[in-house]
């Protein structure tokens, strides 16, 4: 039962990745919500930010499912969900520190998924949730 409610969460904060590109599309759920790099947009220019801003929320949200899907053992082998977990979360860390105005509201978005990453990665990387997890990384 906990492989299943870990899944739904994993698969859940996927989904909820999509937020990050709705701005992409000229939907705006807030007045700050918006597809720009508060660090790398004057570097790279609108295209080349918005490829990269991209690039991460769809691996964060891709990531997450195809992990909760493996964690479920459908449609990819089980033991792919780890490391696709550890990734998606640091794709997902870095797209939220980058794009800050990705997600609409600080709360629960922010602060929430910064908390799923956290938790994915102190469960996989260093209490080593379930045992045995996360072969060929240790």
């Amino acid at each position: 039962m906990l492989r299943v409610a870990v899944a739904v969460v994993l698969i859940a904060h996927g989904l909820g990745h999509a937020l990050g590109i709705l701005p992409l599309f000229g939907i705006k759920l807030s007045g700050t919500h918006a597809f720009t790099s508060w660090l790398v947009t004057e570097q790279l220019g609108g295209a080349a930010t918005r490829g990269l801003g991209l690039t991460l929320w769809l691996a964060a949200l891709i990531g997450f499912v195809v992990a909760g899907l493996g964690l479920l053992d459908w449609l990819v082998p089980p033991d792919s969900w780890q490391p696709l977990a550890i990734a998606a979360a640091l794709a997902s860390l870095v797209a939220i520190a980058l794009f800050w105005g990705g997600l609409p509201f600080f709360f629960p978005n922010k602060v929430g998924a910064i908390a799923v990453d956290l938790a994915v990665l102190v469960s996989l990387l260093w209490l080593r949730w379930p045992p045995g997890v996360v072969k060929g990384m240790s």
